[in-house]
């Protein structure tokens, strides 16, 4: 630094006297000093931008939410043990979802998505009770027997409810924290992108490229940004919708279902669920192949939209399998069993029509044809009773079952 401050000193050199070499040798100066200061900031953003663009949404958020499907997949099997005591099959169904789950948890147990949330304490409460809840639970179910004590089969679904919400407050908080991680990174993008004009107003002579510098990685973050906003919108949209018909998944449809039957309770409104299923949609599926399978369920989903009102729901449950929510009916039982029951006629007549689907001809050229599959449907009502929403589900879908025994397309009434 001397050799340099040197250089400025009157008379140290005589060729440099000049107004012209004072400025031109200040100007060099503030370069020397700023360029790796330029370069920093370069480098800051690059790489502040590289991670931007490479974020995940679909490492530890996709794992937790598995592993919710898979608790509720054994809370069904569970319940449906409580129910049918004596059915060895059911039992063994129980079972079969337990070995399912416990191996989801060791999977996130010993999987790399631990590091990323090891230091929250949801996730560490949630992991120690899921293998807690493993230790428990093994000797029971991992080697069925003849039978297993009822009192014990109760004790583990009612271990699974507290369970089952941890791991969806868990999903909500990896959800929060990815994104607010993305958040403050894009806010340290914009502190850099700071830094870097007010460098650039600094030095005047590198002012010029550094302001365009600016400017495209001020465009490019405003789009990434724009791109991220879509991503969560679409991701949120994802986690509660089928991906095929854009109707409620089954996530979503057990929100409503518990909203709806606690404003029964609360308020006195009655409400129906409906269980849909395709007669005949498997030979479809097999003769004209899953893309004509798949615009005939699109099809039918938006026929069942067209047939209910705002406030009642349309879920897509399983392949073929659909489930209709009508909730806030006023009147007595009777009078809902009646406003219900059109309802489910004129799905029953909608649904009957032929569908015209475009399948693809051997010779290339698209080909129309009108196949028809009528529907199977089972009803079952709730109203200020005591009931759980796996036991609405659960007698709809056995009314939906005995409607198929008895030939389909028909209505069947929950005991």
């Amino acid at each position: 630094m001397e050799w340099l401050c040197s250089l400025l000193r009157p008379g140290a050199y005589a060729g440099v006297q000049s107004r012209v070499s004072r400025w031109l040798l200040t100007i060099g100066f503030l370069g020397f000093l700023t360029v790796p200061v330029f370069g920093w900031v370069q480098y800051r953003q690059v790489q502040s931008l590289e991670r931007l663009t490479t974020q995940s949404f679909s490492n530890f958020e996709w794992d937790a939410f598995k592993l919710e499907l898979r608790l509720m997949s054994l809370r069904l099997a569970l319940l449906q043990a409580l129910t049918q005591p004596q059915a060895p099959l059911a039992l063994a169904k129980a079972s079969n979802e337990y070995n399912l789950f416990a191996a989801q948890v060791l999977l996130i147990d010993k999987g790399v998505s631990r590091e990323a949330m090891n230091d929250q304490r949801v996730f560490q409460n949630v992991l120690a009770q899921s293998l807690a809840f493993l230790r428990q639970t093994d000797p029971l179910l991992e080697e069925i027997g003849a039978s297993v004590e009822p009192r014990a089969l109760q004790a583990i679904f009612d271990e699974t409810g507290g369970l089952s919400v941890n791991i969806y407050h868990l999903i909500q908080q990896a959800h929060d924290l990815r994104s607010s991680r993305s958040v403050e990174l894009i806010r340290s993008v914009g502190r850099i992108n700071f830094y870097f004009a007010a460098l650039s107003s600094v030095v005047v002579l590198l002012g010029a490229g550094w302001a365009l510098f600016a400017l495209r990685d001020i465009k490019l973050l405003t789009r990434r940004r724009q791109e991220l906003d879509a991503l969560y919108s679409k991701a949120d949209f994802n986690a509660s919708h089928d991906f095929l018909t854009g109707l409620a998944n089954r996530r979503l449809l057990y929100e409503q279902l518990r909203h709806a039957m606690a404003s029964s309770r609360r308020h006195g409104h009655c409400g129906a669920l409906i269980v849909l299923d395709l007669d005949n949609f498997k030979p479809v599926n097999d003769t004209y192949g899953h893309v004509a399978g798949d615009r005939l369920l699109t099809e039918a989903a938006r026929r069942m939209k067209q047939c209910v009102r705002d406030v009642d729901t349309v879920a897509r449950v399983g392949g073929d399998e659909f489930v209709v929510l009508l909730a806030q009916i006023d009147g007595p039982k009777e009078q809902v069993l009646e406003v219900a029951g059109v309802i489910a006629l004129k799905l029953l007549h909608v649904l009957a029509e032929p569908y015209p689907v475009q399948i693809a001809a051997p010779q290339a050229n698209q080909q129309v044809v009108h196949p028809v599959c009528t529907i199977s449907m089972g009803m079952s009502l709730f109203y200020k009773d005591s009931l759980t929403v796996d036991q609405v589900m659960l007698a709809a879908d056995a009314a939906m079952y005995r409607a198929k025994r008895l030939g389909g397309n028909r209505v069947e009434v929950a005991d």
